[in-house]
């Protein structure tokens, strides 16, 4: 397509938004990126690969996307297809630490050229692994998923040499709240946090802990821990004993977990939500607010219920963005992170294996690669039923050399919960 083709422009969302300030206050930093590994079992064929890598940038907007400050108002434009650059065509057997940091080596993205990401391939006896640099105002975790998917869709028509063209994944303009929604959301978050409490630093650290500055500039230390199909099980189980999601269970016990590390009460955890409409199942993008959770008693029965109930009344204000939450909420100035100073993500959707002609291809887990809070935790279930546990610090912070302490906390908080489903606490009921 010529370079004089049509270009269409729109408001950046808030959430895209909030990115873009985030680049310009730690311009190239981890906490910006994505990212995302491919795998490709089979006879891989590189020139087929980087045309389905093409069509795939083709196919969706968000990928080929420039954001820019026009009238004093951030917009995005939508740029017509072109060709990404090639791969990094990675050594055989590449890890994924080496193809990470190769990756993120590689500095090439520019939001205002509409340079979004980046591919490395690295190729194995078996296949290949295809990882993903990309800016995070373009890529939540589904777009892995949807990544995959259409890639092999592009890659069954190139290995056959077909045109891999696939229809355009056209983007909505973002919707718009109503001046007295977002006002009446913004109440209600201030009734949410009011009196909140800040995460105390763990055992004797003292200080004001990292600023978001620093957060964002830091590269993470990280432990893994993997929990046997056996607690995944006991955490359904002990969900459908409190009427509620087992998500909820888990973040009980990362809140316990929490104030046992830290003495704290009352602190906010962050935990990612999906903001996808329907009709958006199949589009890549950040479509995804991180709504604050205030963790409420912590200690005697009833403590997944009362989680739960938190979780629910952030749930309800879930249209406002993460930035006008606290906006709204945040009442005393300061460097340090505000609002909520730890994060938890799970991530329990189908990884469906998707077949392109002789290769099979599918998205593996794979957990953040920079600090969006002083603690952050991850847990993915797994296809074997098992759930593995990543908690991540940035280095030189007060959490560094905690996160394994924060994962036997959390296992031990788990099996007390969990326990505990045989002794349903009195006049505690919560429906869906």
């Amino acid at each position: 397509m010529s370079d004089d083709a049509p270009v269409r422009v729109q408001r950046a969302s808030a959430l895209e938004r909030q990115f873009w300030v985030g680049e310009q206050i730690a311009p190239s930093t981890r906490a910006n990126r994505a990212l995302a590994r491919i795998r490709a079992d089979g006879p891989v064929e590189h020139g087929a690969l980087g045309a389905a890598l093409n069509a795939v940038a083709a196919r969706h907007e968000a990928l080929r996307t420039a954001f820019v400050v026009e009238r004093g108002e951030l917009v995005r434009k939508v740029l017509p297809p072109r060709d990404v650059p090639p791969p990094l065509y990675l050594p055989a057997g590449t890890g994924s630490h080496d193809a990470t940091a190769a990756l993120l080596a590689d500095d090439s993205l520019d939001l205002a050229a509409g340079r979004l990401f980046r591919a490395a391939v690295a190729p194995d006896d078996a296949g290949a692994t295809v990882y993903l640099a990309v800016h995070h105002i373009a890529f939540d975790g589904m777009s892995q998923e949807i990544f995959a998917a259409d890639l092999a869709r592009a890659y069954a028509l190139a290995v056959t040499g077909e045109d891999p063209v696939l229809p355009v994944r056209e983007r909505a303009e973002p919707a718009t709240l109503p001046p007295a929604r977002r006002a009446e959301l913004a109440t209600h978050w201030r009734t949410v946090l009011d009196g909140a409490a800040d995460l105390p630093l763990p055992g004797a650290a003292v200080g004001p802990g990292p600023s978001q500055r620093q957060l964002a500039q830091a590269e993470l230390a990280e432990d893994s821990l993997e929990l046997p199909a056996a607690t995944w099980r006991a955490v359904r189980t002990r969900a459908r004993h409190s009427s509620c999601s087992p998500y909820a269970v888990l973040l009980a016990a990362l809140g316990r977990a929490l104030a046992e590390l830290t003495g704290g009460a009352g602190f906010c955890v962050g935990t990612p939500v999906a903001a996808r409409t329907p009709g958006q199942s199949d589009e890549i993008g950040y479509l995804t607010n991180t709504l604050p959770v205030r963790m409420p008693e912590l200690s005697g029965p009833g403590v997944v219920e009362r989680v739960w109930g938190s979780l629910r009344e952030s749930v309800i204000g879930s249209a406002l963005s993460c930035d006008e939450i606290i906006r709204a909420a945040r009442t005393t100035p300061g460097r340090r992170m505000p609002v909520y100073q730890a994060l938890f993500a799970f991530e329990n959707w189908e990884r469906a294996e998707h077949t392109a002609g002789p290769v099979r291809i599918r998205a593996l887990p794979v957990p953040p690669v920079g600090g969006h809070a002083e603690i952050q935790l991850q847990v993915t279930e797994l296809s074997t039923g098992t759930l593995h546990c990543v908690a991540q610090a940035p280095l030189s912070s007060p959490w560094q050399g905690h996160s394994a302490a924060l994962l036997r906390a959390f296992d031990a908080q788990l099996g007390l919960l969990c326990a505990d489903a045989a002794t349903p606490p009195l006049g505690q009921e919560n429906t869906v």
